[in-house]
């Protein structure tokens, strides 16, 4: 079944790993691709997961040339019949119309998952990451590595607050993975 899923909110909320656990437990998902505005950027700037973004990195022109490449490639799954998952954040509710329009024109089922948790949450594990990265180990796309978002991009946004949308399913990321992983299970068979 072709269909996609957006995965949004703060930095630290786990969007990244979440979207890689899924495919590797959601069998319908084992085969989708998955798309993320910050591994495009650093694809299409020839900047490696080692690299730290500068700020000219994040201009306008850009941003809008990287949902334009993202655009692209989940077109081009979807008319090959292979299910998305686009993990960008959408902190914006203008980009949360976006991608509930994509999948309109492109006649697929949408579904956004909304994550949160408590900042305390969220900074710690923008913390590891930033140590992950300023240690060199352990550098992954799927541990959300493409980002080098720190805990000031928390203010930056701040109270994102939750989509009004009904497309879009709040789900707490506090606790483990597999915790947050059968929240998900239960929001989707529930939202079904």
């Amino acid at each position: 079944m072709t269909f996609l899923i957006a995965i949004g909110g703060h930095t630290g909320t786990g969007k990244t790993t979440l979207a890689y656990a899924m495919r590797q437990v959601c069998e319908p998902l084992a085969e989708c691709l998955i798309v993320e505005d910050d591994q495009m950027r650093r694809a299409s700037l020839v900047r490696s997961l080692r690299e730290k973004m500068k700020p000219e990195d994040y201009g306008t022109e850009i941003n809008q040339e990287i949902r334009g490449k993202l655009d692209a490639t989940i077109r081009g799954a979807l008319e090959e019949g292979l299910p998305v998952i686009d993990s960008s954040g959408f902190f914006k509710s203008s980009s949360r119309r976006h991608i509930e329009d994509l999948a309109r024109e492109c006649s697929v089922p949408f579904i956004g998952l909304w994550l949160v948790a408590p900042r305390s949450v969220m900074e710690e594990r923008i913390r590891k990451r930033m140590e992950e990265r300023d240690n060199g180990r352990d550098f992954s796309v799927e541990k959300g590595h493409a980002s080098d978002a720190c805990i000031g991009v928390i203010d930056k946004f701040g109270d994102l607050g939750v989509p009004a949308s009904q497309a879009w399913i709040t789900i707490d990321t506090e606790g483990t993975l597999e915790q947050t992983l059968e929240r998900i299970t239960e929001r989707l068979n529930a939202h079904a």
